[in-house]
């Protein structure tokens, strides 16, 4: 993480994603308060500085300036402002006598490079290294973790002519943007907790999969699940039950299963999978190259698609690992009529060497990040299910 921490507080909107976004290029890490009940995480993230609304600071609870003298530093405050406003520099009296102080005002919108100015100007780079998973155990300790979570869909697109040929719907924290959803998942170590998760991700998941399909845009949509799930007669239940109730999305749908140290025998997992396959879920490997790297123990599984981990692949591009060990694995994928997935494409470096290996498919952020869902949808609204 970066050694500056920026705690922003205002209301949820594209402004502040992209706010978000832009500084955690410019190495700055962000946290954002939207909702009451959020106070723990941002102590938890250990702000050196905070950008805040000047309603929201005007009308704000005790408990976050009661958080914000929790945090053992002096903690600048950046006011945003109405547009009418102009930027100032200023040194206001400390926020009710703690020791958060006032020392600009930024009218709204601005460009991020002016508010990474103020911040490199005023906060003080911190010493401690404060580690996601704190972040996030914060949230689970105030109950907060899955109210934070949102969905968002990343594309995939065919190597021959950089068509979209699927989304995977990927959870983020709308909170903190910049932690993965392995990093998620892995702090959050309640497995209910996970079940709860994985759920309303697929229930967005299929929400996207009908509304492309009603425009005649169907393409597969796939979802991340963890291979302990499967073995979760609860989880599994849940599961089919929606995919009994979407019976029309018969192949518009696809598990990607997850690296797993937690499930000793696979075969249990694939004997779900060949069951879930029977109801329209297509199978994908995930994260080939870390969990799944031996081919016998994926071999009984019935996938349709392999993705290969993105460090593997960027092993072959440092010319680190040989071209025909991944070689191999395509024909392997190719022989079973699976379709290979390439992670990790960000350059036109990238897709140049992933061409050459004769894959299928590339992902990555060369075609862009994870997007919400009324980017893909114009009238997206309401609940998912």
């Amino acid at each position: 993480m970066s050694n500056k921490r920026v705690l922003v507080v205002d209301e949820e909107s594209a402004f502040t994603r992209l706010l978000q976004d832009d500084l955690e290029q410019r190495a700055i890490s962000v946290a954002c308060v939207y909702s009451p009940g959020d106070e723990n995480g941002a102590v938890a993230f250990a702000p050196n500085a905070v950008v805040i609304d000047k309603d929201i600071l005007a009308n704000t609870s005790a408990d976050l300036i009661q958080a914000f003298d929790k945090i053992s530093h002096k903690l600048p405050l950046v006011l945003m402002t109405g547009a009418d406003a102009k930027l100032t520099h200023d040194s206001s009296d400390p926020v009710q006598g703690g020791n958060a102080q006032i020392v600009a005002t930024i009218p709204k919108p601005f460009e991020p490079n002016v508010l990474a100015e103020l911040i490199d100007q005023h906060a003080e780079a911190s010493q401690k290294t404060i580690l996601d998973s704190e972040y996030i155990s914060a949230l689970i300790a105030s109950n907060r973790l899955l109210d934070n979570l949102v969905v968002e869909f990343q594309s995939k697109h065919a190597l021959t002519d950089g068509r979209v040929v699927g989304y995977e719907a990927l959870s983020r924290l709308k909170t903190r943007r910049a932690i993965s959803p392995a990093t998620i998942f892995s702090a959050a170590t309640e497995i209910n907790l996970e079940i709860a998760a994985t759920l309303n991700v697929i229930d967005h998941m299929m929400k996207l999969a009908r509304s492309l399909k009603g425009r005649g845009k169907s393409v597969p949509v796939s979802f991340n699940c963890s291979a302990i799930l499967l073995t979760r007669r609860d989880f599994v239940d849940a599961l089919c039950s929606r995919l009994q109730r979407h019976g029309n999305l018969r192949g518009s749908v696809m598990m990607e299963i997850t690296e797993e140290n937690r499930v000793a025998n696979i075969k249990v997992v694939a004997e779900i999978c060949h069951m879930l396959s029977r109801y329209g879920l297509k199978v994908s490997i995930d994260d080939y190259g870390t969990g799944y790297s031996n081919i016998d123990r994926i071999a009984a599984i019935p996938f349709a698609e392999l993705k290969l981990d993105k460090e593997i692949f960027w092993a072959f591009c440092d010319g680190r690992l040989p071209i025909t060990i991944i070689e191999s694995i395509i024909d392997f994928c190719h022989m079973r009529g699976a379709t290979t997935v390439v992670e990790g494409i960000e350059t036109p470096f990238h897709l140049g060497k992933a061409r050459l290996l004769g894959a299928d498919q590339g992902q990555g952020f060369y075609w862009g990040h994870a997007i919400p869902p009324q980017y893909l949808v114009r009238d997206w609204c309401g609940s998912p299910v």
